[in-house]
């Protein structure tokens, strides 16, 4: 038992005392989900510029009531209250109806009621010198309709004409004079058209229970993207916890056999005692990388005011499901790094079981809108696949059958006693070995000792 320690301590500090291990457990979540932090705050970098736009009013009505619609918004802008000192326990933390990455744009009345072929081409120069950001052109028919049955069409042009935030704003604000002045000229009242427009919304709502006092209640489901990325993050927790859990088996595997460290280890352990000493630190670095991920995923949520998101009945599966997937897992990679002599030898045989295992990321959407179909089901007892989609399933907040987890769990547990048992051969009568196995056959060969 001291021998199986010491193996399992010595496997702990190789894996999380490299400086690549840092990096990539730093670099790992960057990438994963780094975007939703740092485009916000790219946004910011990039935003509160002043965006000249000159607009050729064809109707000669519209341009006043847009400029003061503009004007206002631009102050409104100044005046608002930024994120962090708005934001509080509980309280809103939008950051403003115009985000954080608005510009202020200064709108300029053309002589022209419209633009000739020569002044579009002008225009145009400037604004790929950056003198201008863009110009608009309403026509003349724009409040009337005439002559437009299918529409009236007001040419915007930028450089980033089909992304730009001017564009939409625009487009929304003058429908609505556009719409407010059709009614007066018909001499419709547009306070009652105001009431009679009155939308009606569907509000996505939880299924009722009842509490102690015998009363039922319900709530209101949260912001779509937390109902969306919530269950989402919650598995790429999990698929990074796993693969740097068992990334560092294939390379430790791998280096013992090359550079003959095996035959040393084996003059004092069996083969059994190595790996499972291997695999009971690998465990132990996969709960740290756990823990490490774990808090900061709760600071973020903390500081987005999501905590009372978080599905804290989760964490004891989670814990569960990700140490049969670090066994399972780490178990292959390892019995593949002492099967093989160079690194480029290993792809052929875990590309197969990296497709299986990140099959539940390139169908997370259609698990997450139908979390007990057939597919999400399938997929929560296929071992190389059940980690990481019964988690999802379990997240979405929808009610997955009781005996469901727990069945899934027991399929983990027989089948990573069976891959830990059928590694365990593999492993020694690889270790030793100074060829490679480059194909399945050799791989499953090794089974027979052969």
């Amino acid at each position: 038992m001291y021998k199986l320690l010491v193996i399992a301590q010595r496997e702990y500090a190789a894996m999380v005392a490299t400086k690549t291990f840092l990096f990539t457990l730093i670099m790992m979540p960057l990438m994963m989900f780094g975007g939703i932090v740092i485009m916000p705050k790219l946004g910011q970098l990039s935003g509160g510029k002043t965006k000249k736009i000159i607009v050729a009013d064809g109707t000669g009505r519209i341009f006043a009531n847009l400029k003061s619609a503009s004007d206002a918004r631009n102050e409104a802008l100044k005046t608002k209250v930024p994120n962090k000192a708005k934001k509080s326990k509980g309280g809103d933390d939008e950051g403003g109806p115009f985000g954080d990455q608005a510009d202020y744009w200064e709108l300029i009345l053309a002589e022209e009621a419209s633009f000739d072929d020569a002044k579009k081409l002008s225009l145009s120069e400037e604004i790929r010198n950056g003198k201008l950001y863009a110009f608009v052109e309403i026509p003349s028919n724009a409040i009337e309709g005439e002559g437009a049955e299918s529409g009236v069409n007001v040419t915007f042009v930028s450089q980033d004409a089909l992304l730009s935030s001017a564009r939409q704003w625009m487009n929304s604000v003058v429908q609505e004079m556009v719409r407010t002045m059709r009614l007066k000229q018909l001499g419709v009242d547009t306070q009652l058209v105001a009431q009679a427009s009155v939308p009606i919304s569907f509000v996505p709502t939880v299924p009722y229970k009842s509490n102690k006092d015998g009363e039922i209640s319900s709530s209101e489901t949260g912001n779509v993207l937390v109902t969306l990325l919530l269950p989402f993050g919650i598995m790429m927790l999990m698929f990074m916890v796993i693969f740097l859990a068992a990334q560092p088996m294939l390379e430790s595997g791998m280096e013992e056999k090359s550079h003959r460290i095996a035959e040393v280890l084996l003059g004092s352990v069996s083969p059994t005692q190595l790996m499972a000493g291997k695999l009971i630190g690998n465990v132990c670095g996969s709960l740290m990388i756990f823990a490490i991920y774990g808090i900061g995923g709760w600071l973020v949520a903390d500081s987005n005011n999501w905590t009372k998101d978080l599905p804290w009945s989760l964490v004891p599966w989670f814990i569960v499901f990700q140490l049969l997937g670090v066994l399972f897992f780490s178990s292959i990679f390892l019995t593949v790094g002492a099967s093989i002599s160079e690194l480029k030898e290993a792809q052929s045989l875990l590309m197969p079981v990296w497709l299986v295992m990140v099959s539940p990321m390139m169908i997370w959407m259609v698990a997450l809108r139908d979390p007990n179909g057939v597919v999400a089901t399938t997929l929560s007892f296929f071992p190389p696949s059940a980690p990481l989609m019964m988690i999802l399933r379990l997240a979405s907040g929808q009610t997955v059958p009781w005996w469901q987890p727990p069945l899934a769990a027991m399929v983990m547990v027989l089948a990573t006693a069976a891959v830990v048992y059928f590694a365990g051969k593999i492993y020694r009568n690889s270790l030793l070995r100074t060829d490679s196995a480059t194909s399945f056959k050799m791989f499953f060969s090794r089974l027979r000792g052969t």
